[in-house]
């Protein structure tokens, strides 16, 4: 694998449940075996919908999921992410739109991933590596893009609700970024203005076909965040020392 495969790798981890090298995960009692099945098989049915009564077009939710999300100034979470072989992560998300992420995983995880606006950092304390990849080359440019043009770029391939929520599935269409990635909304009212809405979690489908799932839980947006926050220096991670990954 080259480096700039490597680099995509890395920064796709946040999203498909790729481990660090040292960090420990609560495995589930049964490994997954089977050939992963397509998101749109795992997520509950219907996920992919025409536009009946209670259902959204593409457009719809396109055009529904890119108005929350400009909408959007900072957003922090806790986040749980179940990879492909049941194994659990945690940590903490913030978001300051547009352009800044930061993805903190708990102890002993010695994983931080920092979006600064423009490159997406992948920091792993244990082997004391940091690597970079373009924003516009990782999912996080679905989040976190200043310019939205969800359903003109060819972005949006379906969208549905099930059960209070609203699925909006996003695939790249020229390429550059593999597999597909689902995002769920808390959508209990369909005719509520978009700001009504909550970010829920994602699922994605990587380029080898594994499922990733991440879920949201007590949101807050609106929130002070510090701009250092979403600033990682080489020398932040030299030593193994995570005062800066902590935010100390």
């Amino acid at each position: 694998m080259n480096t700039t495969a490597l680099l995509l790798s890395a920064a796709l981890s946040l999203f498909t449940g790729a481990q660090a090298t040292e960090a420990p995960v609560e495995a589930a009692a049964e490994v997954q075996t089977d050939a992963p099945v397509a998101v749109e098989e795992a997520l509950p049915e219907p996920q992919t919908v025409e536009a009946a009564p209670g259902q959204i077009s593409p457009e719809a939710g396109a055009a529904r999921a890119q108005a929350w999300l400009e909408g959007l100034d900072t957003l922090r979470a806790r986040f749980d992410q179940i990879a492909a072989d049941n194994s659990e992560t945690s940590g903490v998300l913030e978001i300051d739109r547009p352009g800044r992420a930061r993805f903190d995983y708990d102890d002993p995880n010695p994983v931080l991933v920092v979006a600064d606006g423009s490159t997406v950092a992948i920091a792993d304390f244990a082997l004391e590596t940091i690597d970079r990849a373009p924003i516009g080359a990782t999912p996080l440019r679905f989040l976190l893009q200043d310019e939205l043009n969800l359903a003109g770029a060819g972005v949006v391939q379906d969208a549905g609700r099930y059960e209070g929520r609203l699925y909006v599935t996003l695939e790249d269409p020229d390429g550059e970024i593999q597999g597909r990635l689902t995002l769920v909304f808390d959508d209990a009212d369909p005719d509520a203005a978009p700001d009504a809405m909550m970010l829920a979690g994602w699922y994605t489908v990587d380029a080898m076909g594994g499922m990733t799932e991440v879920r949201l839980s007590e949101i807050e947006t609106g929130v002070r965040i510090s701009p250092r926050q979403f600033i990682l220096d080489d020398e932040d991670v030299m030593g193994g020392d995570d005062r800066r990954r902590r935010g100390r």
